[in-house]
C-alpha cells in the first residue's frame, strides 16, 4: 500500500491556503528507494537544502525526512518517495508572511515501468516547442513551479507520433538544456559535455555526482544542435532512471556507444554503495 505523511501524520491533505498550492512556493525531491535504502540520499538533501535557502524557507531536519521516508516506504521494496517542502500556510498575496511554518509532505509511489528496458535499448527523443525561460535566481533548484515541464509533457501526449518519446527542451536563447525529467550529456572524442545551467534548468543529483567523479573528462558548455550533429553518443541521466542512451532526436541518430555503457556500469556500482 502506498501512503503519505503530511507533517508526520498519515494524511494526503494540505491546507487550501498553503503557499505551495497557491504559488508553487516550495521545493521537492524524487528519490529512488530500495528496501528502505534511499539512493543518493545526501545529494538529494543537499539540493533540497540549497532550494530552501534560495527561497528563504526553513528546511526540515534530514533525520526527520529520512525517518518519514522509511515509514512510507516500509514493505514496498523498490519504489519512489517524493518529498515536498512548502513555505506553509499564508494569506492572499505574493509576499510571504514572516511567521509561516513550513509544510512537509512525504509520499510513496510505484516504481516506473520500462526502466530496465530503456537502459538496455535506449530511448528516442523529440524537440519540444516549449522553451525554458531564463531565471538565474531559480537555476539549479527543484522548485514546485514545473509548468514548463507540464506544457512540454502535454505536447508529447497530444501528438501520437511523439508519445513514448523523451521531450528535449531548449531555453529561449536556443541552447539545449535538458530532457523533461532528465539531464543531457553528449560524448565527443571521449569528452562528456553537458549544458551549462547557470540561467535555467535543474541540477540533477546524478548529474552532479557524475560531474564530480568524472571531472577530468567533463565540461559544461552551451550546447547547440550543431554540437549534437557532431556527437559520437548522447545519453540522459536521472536519479530514478539512471543513465539511458538517447538513440535519436529529430533527424539525428546515435548508437549506444562504449562511453554510455561505461557510465551505466559506473552508475550501477554507485547504486550498490549509495
Amino acid at each position: 500500500m502506498y501512503s503519505s505523511l503530511v507533517n508526520g501524520e498519515i494524511s494526503d491533505l494540505v491546507s487550501s491556503s498553503d503557499r505551495g498550492l497557491a504559488y508553487g512556493d516550495g521545493v521537492f525531491e524524487t528519490i529512488a528507494v530500495q528496501g528502505g535504502n534511499a539512493r543518493l540520499w545526501q545529494g538529494h538533501m543537499d539540493r533540497l537544502q540549497r532550494g530552501c535557502q534560495r527561497l528563504n524557507i526553513v528546511a526540515p531536519p534530514q533525520e526527520v525526512l529520512l525517518r518519514e521516508l522509511k515509514t512510507v516506504a516500509a514493505g514496498l521494496g523498490l519504489c519512489i518517495v517524493k518529498i515536498i517542502v512548502t513555505r506553509g500556510v499564508g494569506g492572499r498575496g505574493y509576499a510571504p508572511p514572516a511567521t509561516a511554518t513550513p509544510c512537509r509532505v512525504v509520499s510513496a509511489h510505484p516504481w516506473p515501468g520500462g526502466v530496465d528496458e530503456d537502459r538496455q535499448l535506449g530511448v528516442h527523443g523529440v524537440l519540444c516547442e516549449t522553451r525554458l525561460a531564463l531565471q538565474p535566481q531559480l537555476r539549479g533548484i527543484k522548485h514546485l513551479n514545473r509548468l514548463e515541464q507540464v506544457l512540454a509533457a502535454q505536447e508529447l501526449e497530444r501528438d501520437p507520433a511523439k508519445q513514448g518519446k523523451q521531450g528535449i527542451l531548449m531555453n529561449t536563447e536556443g541552447f539545449l538544456i535538458t530532457a523533461i525529467s532528465a539531464n543531457l550529456f553528449i560524448v565527443n572524442d571521449g569528452l562528456l559535455l553537458t549544458p551549462r545551467m547557470d540561467r535555467c534548468g535543474v541540477h540533477g543529483v546524478l548529474r552532479e555526482r557524475l560531474l564530480r567523479e568524472q571531472v577530468a573528462r567533463c565540461e559544461r558548455r552551451r550546447i547547440t544542435m550543431d554540437m549534437l550533429r557532431e556527437a559520437d553518443e548522447v545519453f540522459l541521466c536521472s536519479s530514478v532512471r539512471g543513465i539511458v542512451a538517447l538513440r535519436s532526436l529529430e533527424t539525428l541518430s546515435w548508437e549506444i556507444g562504449p562511453v554510455t555503457r561505461e557510465m551505466q556500469a559506473w552508475q550501477a556500482a554507485l547504486m550498490e554503495h549509495s
